[in-house]
């Protein structure tokens, strides 16, 4: 069994364009071949404004916000900031002059096409360009990347889908090295994450929940496009987020292929605990910079969402479960702009439910039904609890010592038949080190300080 928050060294067709692999795949027939790197995703870039099918204006008012903060520019800086390429770049900059809102520092004209002399130009907004740019800031204060539209998300998340991820025995076994669960857990874990169907664990608090979910999410390792933002109806969504997806070291031949507006990260995943609001599955409008915040689910998007602690949020669990009941079933979600407009978006994300409250308190049986894999952590046997000790003073370079293990169980919960659950050997072991620094000597496994760490710990 897992323990609950374990040291991290303890917690050791597709729409995209297959660049050069970088490792074999396994035969998926194989159970016992252990899949390696797969290749990272290639999505061609556009290569002229009609490509983005974003209107002209609305770009050309994105480069204008990105200049009102630059004296002066260069194409490079631009194309680093928009996302763009120096062709796309310079036919917005070419209109811009017309319209006398950017000037140029320097001689000569520009061609719509880059070259080594235009790469070296410095531009500048004119008076008339700041004065419209200044107005443009006061409706829509989004200066970011260019943003990718719904029908090519669509198209992206669906090529990438959770669907697609495949794991075999060897490579869960590989996931989970450094913890201590029973080998009938693999059984239900892999099954469930292939089928990307929402998941159900449950069972006593302390016992590995948590962890586990959280491992599953390290074994997707497969490579997904993730975009800085969208456009929707004029609007702009800010999705990536630094701190949620986890982008990948670039390969500077792979990199130069793909469009830049999209970031090549691991699949990500999304913890929420007690905190979780209705709210936060809604698309967030900040009043000030005019522009949307994407939700909870969005961001999870080809990933993992894992709700901790369910039951325990600020909101009843049957409404969280009203609200999602038809996107688990049709695998798309609605949102709303705060100008009425409602738009469909994809809801593909291994969704996973812990508890360590009764699932019969907390959903009715045709909800539970839905959660079609439901997975109980139980508290662990002596056995189980001897190996994590192990691991936990190895971790902490406590020696470990048998017998002391053998005192802890006869004297803490041999008398009371208090249940052993997987986090108690982490817990009195930093109840240990804690001990030690306050009496100024080294941490050791013995019959004293197990009395001294017991007596703060178990309430009786």
């Amino acid at each position: 069994m897992a323990l609950k928050n374990p040291p991290q060294s303890l917690l050791k067709e597709s729409l995209l364009r297959p660049p050069v692999s970088r490792q074999k795949s396994p035969d998926p027939a194989r159970s016992d071949e252990v899949a390696g790197p797969p290749p990272l995703p290639v999505k061609w870039p556009p290569k002229s404004i009609a490509d983005l099918h974003i209107p002209e204006n609305f770009m050309a008012n994105l480069l204008l916000k990105h200049a009102f903060y630059q004296e002066v520019f260069t194409l490079p800086d631009m194309t680093s900031r928009l996302k763009l390429s120096s062709t796309i770049i310079l036919q917005l900059l070419d209109n811009l002059r017309r319209d006398k809102y950017v000037d140029i520092r320097g001689s000569g004209s520009l061609d719509g096409a880059a070259t080594a002399i235009s790469q070296n130009y410095r531009f500048a907004l004119t008076e008339a360009g700041k004065r419209w740019t200044a107005q443009l800031l006061e409706f829509d204060s989004y200066v970011g990347p260019t943003p990718v539209i719904l029908d090519e998300y669509w198209r992206q998340v669906e090529g990438q889908s959770i669907r697609n991820f495949r794991v075999n025995l060897a490579r869960l076994k590989q996931g989970f090295s450094g913890l201590v669960i029973p080998e009938t857990l693999f059984d239900q874990l892999g099954p469930a994450m292939v089928s990307g169907k929402p998941m159900f664990i449950y069972g006593p608090a302390g016992n590995g929940k948590t962890a586990v979910s959280l491992r599953l999410g390290t074994l997707m390792d497969d490579p997904i496009m993730v975009p800085y933002a969208l456009y929707v109806e004029g609007n702009v969504i800010r999705v990536f987020d630094a701190v949620t997806h986890r982008p990948l070291v670039e390969d500077s031949e792979v990199h130069f292929q793909t469009d830049p507006r999209w970031v090549q990260c691991q699949r990500p995943t999304v913890l929420v605990g007690g905190e979780m609001t209705l709210e936060m599955l809604d698309l967030a409008f900040n009043p000030v910079l005019k522009y949307y915040e994407a939700p909870l689910q969005l961001k999870a998007n080809n990933g993992l969402f894992i709700v901790d602690d369910f039951g325990r949020q600020r909101i009843a669990p049957q409404e969280l479960l009203n609200r999602w009941i038809i996107p688990m079933e049709n695998r798309r979600d609605f949102l709303c702009l705060h100008t009425g407009h409602k738009f469909a978006i994809p809801f593909d994300q291994l969704l996973i439910f812990s508890t360590n409250l009764a699932p019969e308190s907390l959903v009715d049986p045709a909800f539970l039904r839905r959660l079609r894999h439901k997975i109980r952590l139980d508290h662990i046997d002596r056995e189980q609890f001897r190996a994590i000790f192990r691991l936990v003073c190895e971790h902490y370079q406590v020696e470990y010592d048998d017998q002391i293990v053998d005192y802890l169980l006869e004297r803490y919960y041999d008398p009371e038949a208090r249940p052993i659950d997987a986090c108690h050997p982490r817990d009195l072991i930093e109840q240990i080190i804690d001990i030690s620094r306050f009496r100024e000597v080294a941490p050791q496994l013995t019959e004293e300080n197990i009395d001294r760490a017991g007596k703060t710990y178990f309430v009786d």
